[in-house]
């Protein structure tokens, strides 16, 4: 199996989420499933990631072909961590699909890379895959961890689900990943950008990505890099977006 969907609801206008590296599928969004009230929901499990067929390494540009096809005639695409990468290319192939678009905590190191804390945490990160060759699966997640200068306890042993991520993740190099940035930013559709307020580094890159993007950033603290944990403070913020944006009065997002 290649990747995989999951629905909620059956609402007029839908949504498609895409997870990260290390949270996955429908764990990446369970308190989402409350907008299954309202909208359609499809939660996307990427290539390699929990029950679907393993793979050799992460391949965004095959993610991003998934999500296109997800999409079908037309969603609201939100991203998560790398899942906001894999979003960003995917709306890059097909801006014309996409309905809105909402971007939390991307690790798009490149488009700040002049900025300190971004240079910082990009070089720890570089330090730690190049030291980290032939380490256990919770030894290189805690070490990736550290670089990114997150406070998360991991359980040893890792559970399965996460350890196969953790397997998946040694292939990526976060620091390296590019974003279709004059694409994205030229489509017409609403875009919204979401930071968790914990990082100087992820802050920098989200500023950088509103500025490019010509959109507001919006700061929801209390959960860390997975803003969508937060729940209703995060729902409510996409739900205006979709609803915004399916039925457009003066061109500016609410």
């Amino acid at each position: 199996m290649g990747f995989a969907v999951e629905r909620w609801g059956n609402g007029p206008e839908r949504i498609v989420l895409v997870h990260g590296s290390l949270s996955v599928g429908t764990g990446a969004f369970s308190e989402q499933r409350a907008l299954a009230d309202r909208f359609t929901v499809d939660v996307v499990t990427r290539r390699g990631y929990g029950e679907t067929s393993p793979i050799a390494r992460v391949d965004i540009a095959q993610d991003a072909l998934d999500v296109v096809e997800v999409l079908g005639d037309g969603a609201h695409l939100v991203g998560t961590s790398m899942g906001g990468v894999v979003s960003m290319n995917a709306a890059g192939l097909r801006p014309d699909l996409v309905r809105s678009l909402t971007l939390i905590e991307p690790p798009a190191f490149a488009l700040a890379a002049d900025h300190p804390d971004v240079r910082r945490v990009s070089d720890a990160m570089k330090r730690h895959w190049r030291e980290a060759d032939g380490i256990g699966d919770h030894a290189f997640v805690t070490g990736f961890v550290a670089a990114l200068e997150m406070e998360m306890v991991l359980p040893d042993p890792l559970p399965p689900a996460l350890a196969n991520a953790v397997r998946n993740l040694i292939t990526e190099r976060p620091w390296k990943v590019d974003v279709p940035i004059g694409i994205v930013a030229d489509a017409a559709f609403p875009k919204l950008v979401v930071t968790g307020g914990w990082s100087g580094a992820f802050d920098a890159i989200c500023r950088r990505l509103a500025d490019l993007l010509e959109t507001d950033l919006h700061v929801l603290t209390g959960a860390g890099h997975g803003v969508q944990k937060l729940g209703p403070p995060f729902n409510s913020l996409l739900a205006r977006l979709v609803e915004h944006a399916a039925s457009p009065l003066d061109g500016v997002v609410p």
